[in-house]
């Protein structure tokens, strides 16, 4: 198995919009999510710059768990600077799993590395065997 790293993906424009956006997710070495990004990008540069801050700043982090659906499920993020810099990818049924998952996210934020994953329209497009 390989070590946790950081997923780029870059997305294309959506329908009334100017450009596409770029996000990032945090995958355990068995590729399962730990996490992502707070807010997208408007470019890879920007979430790779985003990344370097997180883990730069994991120390500062202030994470939180909170109730959603009327209590019925927990999800948790992490604030830096006043900003939300990485939440939950899901929402867990006990609050003991959120907490174990955002353990999970911080010890892998802090020794994984960037890889890029470039997703753009004519990649998506099936392509001509002419």
């Amino acid at each position: 198995m390989g070590q946790p790293r950081f997923l780029i993906v870059s997305r294309p424009a959506r329908p009334g919009t100017v450009g596409g956006d770029a996000v990032w997710r945090l995958l355990g070495a068995n590729n399962r999510h730990l996490g992502q990004g707070g807010e997208p990008f408007r470019d890879v540069p920007g979430c790779l710059t985003a990344i370097d801050s997180l883990r730069l700043g994991l120390d500062r982090g202030r994470p939180s768990i909170a109730p959603v659906d009327h209590g019925q499920l927990w999800r948790w993020r992490l604030d830096l600077d006043g900003r939300t810099v990485a939440c939950s990818t899901r929402a867990y049924r006990r609050q003991r799993e959120c907490q174990d998952s955002l353990a999970r996210f911080l010890a892998g934020a802090s020794s994984a590395e960037p890889a890029l994953l470039a997703h753009t329209a004519s990649a998506l497009r099936p392509r001509s065997t002419a």
